[in-house]
């Protein structure tokens, strides 16, 4: 498994796209000539996500959806990462909240 990301969301993040670590753009196939890759992910309850990558690393596609519904705030923490296996590439992303100095998953 490789981490692609982990962040605390700040506003940007929840109310227009998720900025992406440029370094971790390697982990997806982008074409020359190509301004975005677009890839499923899917989070912990097994709901899949359709995200869009663009060349300016950032994130859109469902991602304002996946923050409505998992009721992202600023200062939560995101996490995506990457798994290669027998049936090909898993991408999978998991939301946290921090409750009592604990982090705990968003379902």
């Amino acid at each position: 498994m490789e981490v692609l990301m982990e962040k605390i969301l700040s506003r940007t993040d929840i109310e227009r796209r998720l900025a992406f670590p440029t370094s971790s753009r390697r982990a997806f196939s982008m074409l020359e000539g190509e301004t975005a890759v677009y890839f499923e992910a899917t989070d912990t309850i097994e709901k899949k996500w359709n995200f869009r990558l663009s060349r300016r690393s950032v994130i859109t596609g469902d991602w304002l959806q996946f923050v409505r519904e998992k009721g992202l705030k600023v200062g939560d923490k995101m996490f995506m990462w990457r798994e290669e296996g027998a049936t090909g590439v898993r991408y999978s992303v998991r939301a946290e909240r921090q409750i009592f100095r604990v982090w705990v998953n968003v379902q």
